[in-house]
């Protein structure tokens, strides 16, 4: 009981700890926002600062995300607790059950896209690079990230999971995933809130849209209410 009693007082410095950091993520964001030297800026430092700022947000979010599941653990922890008929063996199983597949080591289920994605076949303009109408690896990286800032759980790509380690490679035709090597069309499963997920994709100001409308390649975004994203594998 002793060690319980420990364990939560370090949650909860962890919470206020947390706590403390967003605040002053949002002091400096509103410090910025009040900055005379920022009056005169270029376009190009503008795009930069509002891209910085997304960032901030994205990380705000993830840090009230993080705290979130903090809280709701320690609630867990608070009820084991308080029921007879509960053990803290158990809560413990669960919750390595649901970090295997979060961090890509077990099967994942449920609402989500599929998303096929192949080089353009139209014809080439005057003037235009061959390379803009073929499917690079920066490409795939940065559909990947779309589907990330729209809350995507999981992803895989021709099979492959993506995990926040995997690296992703252009290889002529072919992408090179976790260093297994697929060929085209790439196929991408990503799990998570479908409308969100098929707004990252078919936005007017998303990459994928800007690939689609701009260069001709083919992207194609299907709505499944369950889909399977298979857990990572070391060697193929």
């Amino acid at each position: 009981m002793k060690k319980m009693k420990i364990n939560k007082q370090k949650i909860k410095r962890a919470l206020l700890m947390l706590a403390a950091f967003i605040i002053g993520l949002s002091i400096t964001i509103y410090v910025k926002s009040m900055n005379p030297n920022n009056v005169y800026i270029t376009l190009e430092e503008k795009r930069n600062l509002e891209e910085e700022i997304n960032d901030i947000k994205i990380e705000i979010s993830k840090l009230k995300e993080r705290k979130k599941n903090y809280s709701e653990n320690l609630k867990s922890y608070e009820e084991v607790l308080e029921d007879e008929n509960k053990s803290l063996e158990d809560l413990m199983k669960d919750e390595l059950e649901y970090l295997k597949k979060v961090s890509g080591y077990d099967d994942i289920e449920g609402s989500g896209v599929t998303i096929t994605i192949k080089d353009s076949e139209r014809e080439l303009a005057s003037g235009e690079n061959p390379n803009d109408l073929l499917v690079h690896d920066i490409d795939i990286l940065r559909i990947l990230n779309d589907l990330k800032k729209a809350g995507s759980k999981a992803i895989s790509i021709n099979g492959e999971r993506v995990l926040p380690t995997s690296e992703i490679k252009c290889s002529g035709a072919t992408i090179t995933v976790n260093k297994n090597t697929y060929g085209q069309p790439f196929i991408i499963k990503a799990i998570g809130n479908i409308d969100s997920l098929m707004a990252s994709i078919n936005s007017p100001e998303s990459y994928a849209n800007l690939l689609r409308d701009g260069y001709g390649i083919y992207i194609n975004v299907e709505a499944n209410e369950k889909i399977k994203v298979n857990f990572y594998e070391k060697a193929k």
